[in-house]
């Protein structure tokens, strides 16, 4: 173009100037850099622009601003609205994933990040007029990691405490201060608070090193503590940047469920062997396990020689493998935020959000039906939201292996989930 003072070559680097580039300039400087890799490309400057922001929202400059102003989606800074996004029509001249990592590198030169689109028949490069943080950014300052490992103690606290309650079972029924008059009872739950805690760790930090791996910025889990049920209301992590491509996003989803159940159902199967196995005691309630959970406990009775007519009653560790395997099962469900979430979008794109309200509908009836727990577990759902962001490269494919396991994971789902889990 005969406005720019020079024309880069293509891959060159180009260091941007502290004065403001005009638009043009940029539009420019932009497409000297996609001319091997979109030969035929064109400048969009219609205002009737596509949805560039599905990759979660509007997109903040990162400004110097100080760190109270944080918020907004991945953590990115209020203080400045960016220009539009530049946008490019054509056809990309080499498949989207050599073309993505081509046009990252360019652009991030040039501080944009790109984004691959497809409409109407035609690829589109979406040029952002900002660049995502560093993965290793946190771990470069260990202040950052004092939240996470003060929730971590403190979630170690009531779930060791909340394992005592379950594991002294009726004799706190009967006296509710005996953990306070007798304190070594405590250790008690340290079974089930180490089973707990190990699940959930292993889920959490297997999400975070596949993020990691993926370059996306991540923090470290936060564990959430309260003096209910196990002890905790589970973990979470925050990503601060968008996934590259689906497989990206299907590899961080599937990360955590499939390393929390190799630690669940071992412990699991290993707790049906240990717990005592009584004649049916009159009162006592079953709990609603999930088929693979049935398996599993039939298989127990089959090794120990346990006649039909008694019960396996399980201690505090297999209880609290129990409930690791269920909510498992749970994250799974193809549906919004949860894991299986990310997994089905990943496998189906934007029909995901199809099938995720069939699954929502169908909790729905479960609650009125069976169990009236699914009601707030479809509320969760439902404000997390059914919209799934885009990837920055929605043009790659999810390639064959992953589609596989993908329908493989979906089979799994059926065999974690219990209708009725807890009786009515």
């Amino acid at each position: 173009m005969s406005e720019l003072p020079f024309e880069p070559q293509q891959g060159q680097q180009v260091e941007p100037s502290a004065e403001a580039i005009s638009r043009l300039e940029s539009v420019g400087l932009l497409r000297s850099q996609l001319m091997d890799v979109m030969p035929d490309a064109e400048t969009l400057w219609s205002t009737q622009q596509p949805d560039v922001y599905s990759v979660g929202g509007p997109i903040e400059e990162r400004s110097p601003s100080p760190p109270s102003t944080r918020g907004g989606v991945f953590g990115l800074r209020r203080r400045q609205i960016p220009p539009p996004p530049i946008i490019f029509r054509g056809h990309l001249a080499m498949d989207s994933t050599q073309a993505y990592n081509l046009l990252r590198q360019r652009f991030g030169t040039l501080g944009y990040t790109p984004l691959l689109r497809r409409q109407g028949g035609y690829d589109l490069v979406i040029a952002l007029r900002h660049l995502f943080g560093s993965p290793a950014a946190q771990l470069r300052d260990p202040r950052k990691w004092v939240p996470n490992v003060i929730l971590l103690l403190l979630t170690l606290v009531t779930t060791t405490f909340m394992g005592a309650v379950l594991a002294q079972g009726e004799l706190i029924l009967q006296n509710p201060r005996l953990l306070f008059q007798q304190p070594q009872l405590i250790l008690t739950g340290l079974p089930s608070a180490l089973t707990i805690m190990s699940i959930l760790g292993i889920h959490e930090l297997s999400h975070y090193l596949v993020a990691r791996r993926n370059r996306i910025e991540t923090t470290l889990p936060y564990f959430i503590p309260v003096p209910l049920g196990f002890g905790t209301f589970g973990a979470i992590i925050h990503s601060r940047t968008p996934w590259e491509n689906r497989k990206a996003l299907f590899d961080v989803g599937l990360a955590g469920p499939l390393a929390g159940l190799v630690v669940a159902l071992p412990v699991f199967f290993v707790g049906l062997l240990l717990s005592p196995a009584r004649p049916h005691i009159p009162g006592s309630v079953s709990l609603g396990s999930p088929l693979l959970l049935q398996w599993a406990e039939k298989l127990a009775y089959l090794i120990r020689g346990i006649p039909q007519e008694y019960d396996i009653y399980a201690n505090a560790m297999t209880f609290a493998a129990w409930f690791g395997v269920l909510v498992t099962g749970v994250n799974l469900l193809p549906v919004g935020q949860l894991d299986g979430g990310h997994v089905a979008y990943a496998v189906l794109g934007q029909w995901a959000r199809v099938l995720g309200i069939v699954i929502l509908v169908a909790l729905i009836v479960l609650g009125a039906l069976v169990w009236s727990g699914w009601y707030i577990w479809a509320a969760l759902i439902f404000m997390s939201g059914l919209q799934h962001p885009a990837p920055l490269n929605a043009l790659e494919p999810l390639g064959t292996r992953r589609l596989v396991v993908g329908l493989l994971v979906f089979v799994l789902t059926i065999l974690l989930f219990s209708p009725s889990p807890f009786p009515v």
